[in-house]
């Protein structure tokens, strides 16, 4: 070693630099340790921490200059005065670093919502027009579990499963539970815990695996805090197909115990009815599950069928399957009279078997709504919610049955009750463009904003571009509201060109006559005059203004429709001081003033 190295040396040791340097990086560290903890509590976002970082680096510099400076005055010894300024720079560090983490805990981060937007994952306007809220803590998202058998047609049996599991949890009442369309959004996506947990507003995710072989399956979750990434609980369960239920209610209750959520009959209650099901019939059951969620809804309704005549006495596929009838005649050709009977019949096959099947009461209240029993419907709707307060369908299928007795107001509270707890929905998100349209909080532009917004998010959904192409009539904004009946009606299976030609039609007078021709005799568009609230809605817009209200004296008659939401459409607006349109009205006993109120 040199002689200016040895010197040198020598220097850094009289000026104690490495015991300066340790002592500072010990701190630093501790100190980190410490603020992870409050700003896990605190929800503080991760740019406060690397501000942190970035003021501890810059602090190390500070302090290796007064080692070096104090070294040169001969004495390791800091000031008084050093002292009071050093605290004084501390405290007022902290104050800031505690009052910044403060708004971040209560101010959610514009620039999260930007980024899931522009990932295509849709965060709900509700939210956005909204005071920003803390996420809840006792919330979570259930991820579909990944199917491991290495066969992707097994993806039904995985998805499956963590329907079972979510639809559990969706009982507790004091949890906030993600619904499957939100949290199935996610699948197949390596996204990021904390924005899964910003978009869904939902403080740990629960996720996991699924290895079926045979008749053993394997089962593995995790629930993980959105906020800082750490695993609160896991657990591997090897099992018999015949066991199933057993593990998704450990699961479930696991879950309930690490949320501190309190279960509704006690610690020795199952939130997953212990009961022997066939695993061909539990099979086909998941299968319908997965069909109908992606609205492939005759095929849900074979497989539900399936599972019923293998175990007759299995409720939640007979309320699957209710559910699935009663949606039947807005996916296909099917009459309306058959499929609500149908619906009625299977739903009450399921609550004799279990009088507390949500999903049975949820089929009950579509069809008493179509079938204008308004008060009927309000009670099994207000049953449903009083099972699964959290429940998104129900609280969404209970707003629509709001918005078909004219309560729109309360529509649109329910509807932001079912977004919050389903914010990707494209059903709900539809409604609510609508109904805001319809109560003039939207103008023309934002509405037509927030429609195409979900278009693109949903270019899949016939619902969606349902919605759409009325919303359009209703502007007359044409080639627009043409462009969405070709869409809805091609997602059909239909031949697109007789339902374009009624748009033309409306638009269009010298189009009107073959517009009308088209609507009575086209089988391409057989399915609007079976509904006559749905034939009236063509009609009047065709200039039939007499054929028009005696098609509405009709569904007064025959109480059968699937869209009586449409009567509060501005469609309608010219036949409100008609006396046979109030006396239609008050034939079907509208408007309805709800006795229940679930929301409340």
């Amino acid at each position: 070693m040199n002689e200016a190295a040895a010197g040198f040396l020598a220097r850094l040791k009289q000026r104690k630099l490495v015991q300066w340097t340790i002592a500072y990086v010990a701190f630093a560290f501790a100190l980190i340790q410490v603020l992870d903890v409050i700003a896990q509590r605190f929800g503080w976002p991760d740019r406060l921490e690397r501000i942190l970082i970035l003021a501890l680096a810059v602090g190390f510099l500070v302090v290796i200059v007064l080692a070096w400076y104090h070294g040169e005055r001969g004495a390791q010894r800091v000031s008084s005065t050093e002292i009071v300024i050093l605290a004084l720079l501390l405290a007022i560090g902290g104050a800031l670093v505690w009052q910044f983490g403060r708004v971040a805990a209560t101010t959610r981060n514009p620039s999260s919502v930007a980024a899931a937007a522009s990932s295509g994952l849709r965060t709900v306007s509700a939210t956005a027009e909204a005071p920003a809220i803390p996420i809840p803590a006792k919330s979570v998202a259930v991820l579909p579990f990944v199917n491991m058998s290495g066969d992707p047609k097994n993806d039904y049996f995985s998805d499956g499963i963590t329907e079972e599991i979510l639809d559990a949890l969706a009982q507790l009442p004091d949890l906030k539970v993600a619904a499957r369309t939100s949290a199935f959004a996610f699948k197949g996506k390596a996204e990021d815990l904390r924005k899964v947990g910003e978009v869904l507003d939902v403080a740990t995710v629960l996720e996991g695996s699924v290895q079926k072989a045979g008749d053993e399956v394997r089962i593995t979750a995790q629930l993980i805090d959105t906020r800082s990434g750490y695993h609160l609980w896991s657990e591997k369960y090897d099992r018999k197909l015949t066991s199933i239920f057993a593990v998704e209610d450990e699961i479930s209750r696991a879950i309930a115990d690490k949320l501190q959520v309190q279960l509704a009959g006690g610690s020795a209650s199952t939130l997953v009815a212990q009961k022997t099901v066939d695993p061909r019939a539990h099979d086909f059951y998941l299968r319908g599950l997965t069909l109908l969620a992606s609205r492939s809804v005759a095929e849900a309704v074979n497989a539900f069928k399936q599972a019923v005549a293998i175990q007759p006495d299995y409720a939640q596929a007979w309320a699957a399957l209710a559910v699935a009838q009663a949606l039947l005649p807005a996916y296909g050709p099917t009459a309306l009279k058959a499929a609500n009977a149908d619906s009625l019949e299977s739903a009450q096959r399921a609550l004799a078997l279990d009088p507390d099947t949500v999903l049975a009461y949820v089929a009950r209240g579509m069809v008493y709504s179509n079938q204008m029993r308004w008060a009927d419907a309000d009670a099994a709707f207000w049953h449903a919610l009083a099972l699964a307060p959290g429940d998104a369908e129900a609280l969404n299928q209970y707003a629509q049955f709001l918005d078909a007795v004219g309560q729109l107001e309360a529509s649109l509270v329910e509807l932001d009750r079912a977004l919050q707890r389903d914010p990707l929905s494209g059903v709900s998100a539809s409604i609510r463009v609508q109904l805001k349209l319809a109560l003039h909080h939207y103008d023309a532009a934002t509405a037509v904003a927030q429609m195409e917004k979900l278009l693109a998010e949903h270019p899949d959904s016939v619902f969606v571009h349902r919605a759409a192409t009325i919303m359009y009539l209703a502007l007359r904004r044409y080639p627009e509201a043409e462009t969405q009946m070709r869409a809805a009606t091609a997602l059909n299976g239909s031949d697109p060109e007789a339902k374009a030609l009624l748009v033309r039609g409306i638009a269009d007078p010298a189009q009107r006559a073959a517009a009308v021709q088209a609507l009575e005799t086209s089988p391409a568009n057989a399915d609007f005059p079976r509904d006559p609230i749905v034939h009236a809605f063509f009609l009047i817009q065709l200039g039939q203004r007499d054929r028009a209200l005696a098609a509405l004296a009709d569904a007064a008659v025959n109480r059968n429709s699937t869209i009586p939401q449409l009567l509060w459409n501005p469609a309608f607006d010219p036949l409100r001081n008609d006396p046979r349109f109030k006396a239609a009205l008050k034939k079907m006993d509208l408007p309805y003033v709800p006795q229940n109120a679930p929301g409340q």
